[in-house]
């Protein structure tokens, strides 16, 4: 199977625009503001994000982020959002480093370690030393993805969510 992963491009089409179709507006705590617009909208989120990646036309308390894409064979099964750089402000808000989700017809596939590593691999291209999370603690399957890519429980917010901190630089 061959895997991709492709930042945001303003060219993205349908494909991409279903697959966040199969998954909910706010789904285990991943904001998809996709979900149940038109595709017209969608084309101007697309411009949006591209815009958010390069630090323009930023909405106030945002922080510069990039939005990803996930290939397997050449369909969409997921997407990541990677901010490019730490907020004390959003972590007291339980808003971490990067957000992710797999489709629904996409789960159980191992995907969601895939996408775990290129995550990761971008924070690190970004300066990050450590990766800072926060997951839903009965989002069982994201907690074990977290736990078996080297995440380390560092505490529990609100008894809501899970605190995961990756090491970017061992």
């Amino acid at each position: 199977m061959e895997m991709e992963f492709k930042q945001l491009s303003v060219q993205n089409g349908i494909a991409e625009y279903q697959m966040l179709q199969d998954i909910g507006s706010h789904e285990n705590g991943f904001p998809n503001e996709v979900y149940g617009i038109s595709f017209n909208d969608y084309k101007k989120w697309l411009i949006e994000q591209d815009d958010y990646s390069k630090s323009q036309n930023l909405p106030e308390n945002f922080i510069p982020q990039t939005t990803y894409f996930l290939y397997a064979d050449g369909q969409p099964v997921g997407i990541a959002r990677i901010r490019h750089h730490s907020s004390a402000f959003l972590e007291k808000q339980g808003v971490g480093n990067f957000g992710y989700g797999i489709a629904k017809q996409h789960r159980g596939k191992g995907y969601g370690n895939i996408l775990f590593g290129k995550i990761i691999e971008i924070c690190k291209s970004l300066g990050y030393t450590e990766v800072k999370s926060f997951v839903h603690v009965d989002n069982i399957a994201s907690n074990k993805i977290f736990k078996n890519n080297g995440a380390v429980l560092a505490g529990v917010l609100n008894n809501t969510k899970n605190i995961y901190v990756t090491r970017t630089d061992l």
